[in-house]
């Protein structure tokens, strides 16, 4: 009846370690997330401010860019461009 008492504490530990290395894996992959999806969200703006390309900025393209990042910008450039959509 140890045995059992103990093993508990020893999967609630090994549950716990493996809740954090899943966290800690995540977390990295939310953080290039963000820092891609300010970084094209930035380059949005400077690009509005060039009299040579003429982005809308609506809800469409904030929403391409934020989950693209900077191949959204591409993706919206080229949409553009081509006179496909904004």
């Amino acid at each position: 009846m140890a045995v059992i008492s103990f093993l508990g504490p020893i999967l609630t530990f090994l549950f716990i370690v493996l809740l954090v290395i899943l966290a800690w894996k995540l977390g990295k992959g939310i953080v290039w997330l963000l820092i891609n999806s300010v970084v094209g969200m930035v380059i949005l703006i400077l690009l509005n401010f060039l009299p040579f390309v003429n982005i809308q900025i609506n809800v469409w393209s904030i929403l391409i860019v934020a989950l693209g990042g900077i191949p959204g910008i591409a993706l919206v450039i080229l949409l553009s461009y081509f006179g496909i959509a904004f």
